[in-house]
């Protein structure tokens, strides 16, 4: 998919939201803010490789803006626009080259991409009570706008060595991203609104980059813990 296609899809996308937010019944709207583990999706020739480095979770907070828009009493339509922190940490105690730079004996590399999401999500809801139970899914959309590469030296502890921004463009990395996201959480009606916590796990489905040593693609994959709240209009 080249850059007008993508560009185009974002742009039609948009476009339905802010259709249905007009010609709604109930709209909530609200912020949130969460903590995600976040990691690579590796493909199996990787797994079966002896020498490949060891790949770590990065657990970073995300926040952003949350909306519901209301169809009925069980079935909603929940768009977001969140800012996180994807990427991994990958440890190795040989020499090893990541993003073209050479890293020495005992070092952790942290790799952290800053994206901008939009998850487009279906929500259907269960109960009538003051505590509402609800499971979502649906298609995420997002770009990266920036990334770095963190240095740790592994001694007796982890000690901050130096931190590198990436040009995203020029280390062949797809800012674009294209995913998906499922999740099930708990809503607590407050009268003019609503405080609700929930999980969710999401998965890329853009291979973002070549991964170092083997040069086999990679997908984001994160789980996360949510909670936030929503004024109803």
């Amino acid at each position: 998919m080249n850059y007008t296609m993508k560009r185009t899809t974002i742009l039609t996308t948009v476009f339905a939201f802010l259709t249905m937010t007009v010609f709604s019944q109930t709209i909530s709207v609200g912020i949130k803010t969460g903590f995600t583990s976040n990691n690579i999706a590796k493909p199996e020739i990787i797994e079966t490789i002896d020498v490949i480095p060891e790949f770590r979770n990065l657990e970073a907070l995300n926040f952003g803006i949350v909306s519901e828009i209301g169809f009925n009493e069980n079935f909603a339509f929940q768009p977001e626009l969140n800012f996180t922190i994807k990427g991994f940490k990958l440890r190795e105690s040989a020499n090893i080259n990541i993003y073209e730079m050479p890293l020495p004996l005992g070092v952790t590399a942290v790799s952290k991409f800053k994206y901008i999401e939009m998850p487009l999500l279906a929500k259907a809801k269960f109960g009538t009570g003051k505590a509402q139970a609800y499971l979502v899914a649906g298609p995420t959309l997002g770009y990266a706008t920036s990334g770095k590469l963190e240095t740790r030296a592994n001694i007796l502890f982890e000690i901050d060595l130096f931190e590198t921004p990436l040009d995203l463009n020029g280390i062949g990395y797809e800012r674009f991203e294209v995913g998906g996201t499922v999740g099930g959480g708990v809503a607590f009606d407050t009268g003019g609104g609503q405080f609700f916590v929930d999980a969710r796990y999401s998965h890329g489905f853009t291979q973002v980059y070549d991964i170092p040593v083997v040069r086999e693609k990679v997908q984001n994959k994160s789980f996360g813990i949510n909670a936030g709240y929503m004024i109803r209009f």
